[in-house]
């Protein structure tokens, strides 16, 4: 099998797998949800632009970018488990694999940079004196910075690196000097350039490319069921050692389970922390309307409540726990979501009404509960 045989086949396969867990979430109910929050996020962000002070450090937001872009590194290579037994006889022979792989990565990365840097340019024009020229240069610099993010992993480069360079560029945006910062991040696709691996790491993408998936697949499964994911867990000594206080109790042992996945998992306490946070910035940038912030509150909170629904299914997946005579399940699995649900709308609520004043932010928080405890009632 050749170079490009091996990369179109795997290409294609790659892309129709992607194609059909996208046709499957666009026919899911929580998709609509997601046009909700976009089409709100736009409104509260043109609502800020419009009553934007020209005072207002438009540099320090665009450099910025620059480095919270390179932070984020998502790499796809194409290559499964087996091919650490198949590959091993042509790897002298996968140059040209290699080359449609950084290609691939580098046109990925600059296609990131799109949206953030459109909707920070909008702001950036408003508060700066900039000509076409120099957004022209801002948005080449920044593409280079996601391609270079990608690309670092392929050749194994470290990711302080790439995150010194990112840095140094938007600090000299945050200075005024934005048509300088090309000259880093060219400096940075140099590096990577004379850094990159003449031979295919095998393993090394191998793993990679698992990562690309799982990072995927955890997306679809908000939407739909995935069977092939992988779940990751993270220990969170404190909040695991308030679950352990729960009392030694038989028909109590399924709210220990679900509690203590729920805090460990991705799928759990990470979501609602990156929802709530994203929540109280849209609050924030809001808070001159009343109804904005009103909305912002059952529109994150039913966001949740519609990705929450799949964190129990590992656990229930599992004979073990399937064959446990201890507790009522269900029960359990409701308890942790009402509570989530409870808490997030708490915080959220104080937050909108700290920040706008508005008491009818209240009147979110009752409408969220009802769609958590909808969600909760299905399960």
């Amino acid at each position: 099998m050749t170079s490009s045989v091996l990369w179109r086949t795997r290409y294609q396969t790659a892309m129709a797998e992607m194609t059909k867990y996208t046709r499957y979430m666009a026919n899911g109910g929580l998709l609509f949800t997601v046009y909700f929050v976009v089409l709100y996020g736009l409104v509260v962000y043109g609502r800020f632009l419009d009553q934007l002070n020209p005072d207002f450090p438009g540099n320090l937001v665009m450099g910025s970018l620059f480095i919270l872009l390179a932070f984020y590194r998502s790499t796809r290579t194409f290559l499964v488990e087996a091919d650490q037994v198949f590959l091993l006889p042509v790897l002298p022979d996968l140059a040209n694999y290699m080359k449609r792989v950084r290609v691939y990565n580098a046109f990925y990365g600059l296609i990131r940079a799109i949206i953030p840097f459109l909707a920070v340019s909008v702001l950036y024009v408003r508060t700066e004196d900039t000509t076409p020229v120099e957004l022209f240069v801002l948005f080449a610099a920044l593409s280079m910075v996601g391609a270079a993010a990608n690309l670092s992993k392929l050749e194994g480069v470290g990711h302080r690196i790439v995150l010194l360079y990112a840095t140094g560029a938007g600090v000299l945006v945050m200075l005024g000097m934005g048509l300088f910062s090309i000259v880093v991040t060219s400096l940075l696709l140099l590096t990577i350039y004379l850094k990159k691996q003449d031979q295919l790491p095998l393993m090394d993408w191998i793993s990679l490319e698992q990562e690309s998936r799982d990072r995927f697949y955890r997306i679809a499964n908000w939407f739909v069921d995935v069977p092939r994911l992988s779940t990751t867990y993270k220990r969170r000594r404190l909040l695991s050692h308030l679950v352990e206080k729960i009392g030694f109790d038989h028909k109590r042992t399924f709210d220990y389970l679900y509690l203590k996945q729920f805090i460990r998992s991705t799928d759990g306490i990470g979501l609602i922390v990156r929802l709530t946070l994203i929540g109280v910035l849209f609050m924030w940038l809001g808070k001159d309307n009343a109804w904005l912030v009103t909305l912002a509150v059952p529109a994150f909170g039913g966001l949740t409540s519609f990705q929450l629904a799949p964190f129990t299914r590992a656990i229930d997946s599992h004979l073990l726990t399937r064959l446990l005579p201890f507790g009522d399940a269900t029960a359990s699995k409701r308890k942790v979501l009402r509570l989530a649900s409870f808490l997030q709308v708490v915080i959220l609520s104080l937050a909108g009404f700290i920040l706008s004043g508005f008491a009818t932010v209240f009147v979110g928080a009752i409408a969220a509960l009802v769609i958590g405890e909808y969600y909760a009632r299905k399960k």
